[in-house]
């Protein structure tokens, strides 16, 4: 049976979806990020990607350097869209790249810092929290885990995330001796 595949096309709408992403992840990201997290299952053309930078740069979108990268914030502006207009993008879509770009900002701050766990959460729609966990593998310096979770609110995200930060090798090790 042939599923259609879900897309966003209109420039205002990948606009809104590139300030839903920065304001719920809650870090910049730069344009070779955002061009990996929309490319996942195709949810947005590459060209109205660029388009839609370009056109939020003008007053939804600043762009910084961190680190010495340039990368996209949200101004006043982007945050009230993602506020206001992030629930109207298609849920699959949102949902999809929200996981995506968690994944992908995570692997590469990872990277940057050399760490081998990182840990974040949104907070949904409905008070509940999808918190994200990524376990690198010591000796390939690749992804060893992505592990999913949800909370039943903020306090309990916030929780799981100070304990799990508090001695991650502990949390790798219970890990790994769960799944051998």
């Amino acid at each position: 049976m042939f599923v259609p595949r879900i897309r966003i096309e209109e420039t205002d709408d990948i606009c809104v979806l590139i300030c839903y992403l920065i304001y719920s992840l809650g870090c910049p990201l730069s344009k070779q990020q955002l061009i990996e997290i929309t490319s996942y299952e195709e949810a947005v053309n590459y060209f109205s990607l660029i388009q839609a930078l370009e056109k939020a740069k003008e007053h939804l979108c600043e762009e910084i350097e961190v680190d010495g990268e340039p990368v996209y914030t949200n101004t006043p502006n982007g945050i009230s869209a993602a506020r206001n207009l992030g629930k109207d993008l298609p849920a699959t879509i949102r949902d999809k790249t929200f996981k995506e770009a968690v994944r992908v900002y995570t692997r590469d701050m990872m990277k940057r810092k050399g760490s081998q766990l990182a840990i974040r959460y949104i907070k949904n729609a409905d008070g509940t929290c999808t918190v994200g966990i990524t376990i690198m593998d010591d000796d390939a310096a690749r992804h060893k885990y992505y592990i999913e979770l949800t909370a039943d609110n903020s306090d309990i995200a916030d929780g799981m995330k100070q304990k799990i930060k508090s001695d991650p090798k502990a949390f790798t090790q219970y890990i790994d001796k769960y799944f051998k």
